[in-house]
């Protein structure tokens, strides 16, 4: 292309970034801003879109919400600061989850750090996933250009780069770079000048890569700045609205605390990739091993292959997991995954598990979302599954139970009931040995047991002895150390429920259901 082409598509762009500035508060007032505090109120989809009571399309979608929200950008010192307290909008059985823990995450220009309640600071690296959320330096960037004026200035003020320029069903659409691992698309409204929406690529364990669009909505002027009032971010799974942002007020060129990383996290050590533990293999019985890392996955030895329950958390660690089974047996590999239930912090190694070739088994409603998973193209980012994996595999569906046996082992995967947690979900049982492979039926979490019945009560459905459970978030325990377990959560959740109606605080799943008398 001839440099006089290139000089004028730069041009064009320029002029439409500066006729939305203008059109927000003026070229001079955008490219000079000092601060901008957003105030508000927030939710969350829950685990992405993938934590509902089962995989349908049509599940009603768990929340988390996010209160005492702040959002900081430092213009004269390029620093972005993001505040709020988390809580989850459902019953969840580990306290953390209701504790309205208060993040505050910082970015100084290419150094991301936490600041805890104690004072305490934190370097945060790069990137860092779970299945919950993602986070690390440029995530942090991403989000503090996910506003329209912060995006401009950051163009005006040549802190990004704008190209390849396109014009879509009424909008100016653009291609933003701030660096080599940091680009966003930009989309401008052609008639109004007014940004409409933001959009950028993340990696994330289970969809292997998903694409987040920020639409900002309801423009009001804040000292002669206009600014949203709202946000709707959603992803490209089943058109999931991940983050919904509720705008108070905006303040704008205040003083703000000082965000400049102390001289203890410029100099400390940046964390680097993703932490996985070391494995720890335990021997529960003859032929029946448990592979702890983040989460525990059992490894059932059968007459020519081994077969494994669960792969928890995410690609990498169950990629090592696997890799640790196949040396457990001479000549013996993993050729099958039990899933217990979709849920993304116990599907966050299934991507590995399509790359390995293995068979997978659990309940029938979980078939559709993990073909979609499987089939799911990682374009920007490295992936367990690379461009070329066969994303075929075989998938034997659960109804009520299914019998798996040859001349060394017999395992039972039935259906689970009586739980409000997850509705299309699996439970192993080996009756020789009379052991119980759990996932969130007995052993979700030690605080608070909201579906205290549904261990014994499938127990008795099933006709079933057990005298050791092998469980996914806790330890192998006996029998009764899981009745203890339950009791003890069931005694603390009812005393949450009682303390909180003393308090009139009514909160979502309380009072507990129970099945059996007290």
């Amino acid at each position: 292309m001839e440099k006089s082409t290139i000089t004028q598509k730069n041009n064009t762009l320029m002029d439409i970034i500066k006729k939305s500035a203008e059109a927000l508060g003026g070229v001079d007032n955008i490219r000079n801003l000092h601060t901008v505090i957003l105030y508000g109120y927030a939710q969350y989809a829950y685990m992405w879109g993938g934590g509902n009571i089962t995989a349908s399309v049509d599940a009603p979608q768990k929340l988390l919400e996010a209160t005492y929200l702040q959002r900081v950008w430092d213009f004269d010192n390029d620093r972005f600061q993001l505040k709020e307290r988390r809580n989850m909008l459902f019953p969840f059985a580990a306290e953390f989850g209701h504790a309205f823990f208060p993040l505050n995450q910082i970015l100084d220009g290419d150094i991301a750090y936490n600041k805890l309640p104690d004072g305490s600071t934190s370097r945060v690296g790069e990137f860092l996933q779970d299945p919950m959320t993602v986070d690390g330096r440029r995530i942090r960037k991403l989000w503090s250009l996910t506003n329209p004026v912060s995006m401009i200035n950051a163009i005006l003020n040549n802190k990004a780069a704008v190209n390849n320029l396109r014009t879509v069903n009424g909008l100016d659409i653009m291609d933003i770079t701030v660096d080599k691992n940091t680009s966003l698309v930009f989309a401008i409204n052609r008639d109004s000048k007014i940004p409409q929406y933001v959009q950028w690529f993340i990696p994330q364990t289970n969809l292997g890569e998903t694409t987040l669009t920020t639409t900002f909505t309801g423009y009001m002027p804040f000292d002669g700045i206009q600014l949203p009032m709202g946000y709707n971010t959603k992803m490209d799974f089943r058109d999931t609205v991940y983050f919904k942002m509720y705008v108070d007020g905006y303040k704008i060129d205040k003083t703000i605390e000082n965000l400049k990383a102390p001289d203890s996290i410029v100099d400390a050590i940046v964390p680097e990739g993703e932490f996985i533990p070391p494995l720890e293999l335990e021997i529960i019985d003859d032929g029946v091993w448990r592979i702890a890392g983040i989460g525990g996955t059992t490894v059932i030895e059968f007459e020519d292959h081994l077969t494994i329950f669960e792969l928890y958390w995410g690609q990498l660690q169950a990629k090592q997991i696997i890799e640790k089974a196949n040396t457990l047996v001479p000549n013996k590999k993993v050729t099958e995954l039990i899933i217990s239930h979709y849920h993304f912090d116990h599907t966050g190694g299934f991507r590995a598990a399509v790359a390995a070739g293995l068979k997978v088994y659990t309940n029938r409603g979980n078939e559709a979302v993990l073909r979609e998973l499987a089939e799911r193209q990682t374009p920007h980012f490295e992936d367990v599954l690379s461009k070329e994996a066969n994303r075929k595999f075989e998938f034997v569906p659960i109804d009520e139970h299914l019998r798996l046996s040859d001349n060394k082992t017999t395992i039972d995967i039935y259906r689970v009931i009586s739980n409000n947690h997850m509705a299309d979900a699996v439970f192993v049982y080996i009756p020789d040995k009379k052991i119980f492979l759990d996932s969130d039926v007995a052993t979700a979490a030690y605080d608070w047991q909201l579906w205290p019945n549904s261990y014994l009560d499938n127990l008795d459905h099933y006709g079933l002895e057990v005298e050791k459970v092998s469980t996914v978030h806790e330890k192998v325990m006996t029998h009764n150390e899981v009745l203890e377990y339950i009791e003890g959560g069931r005694k603390r959740v009812l005393e949450r429920s009682k303390k909180a109606e003393e308090m009139n605080e009514y909160h979502p799943g309380y009072p507990i259901f129970q099945t059996r008398e007290e």
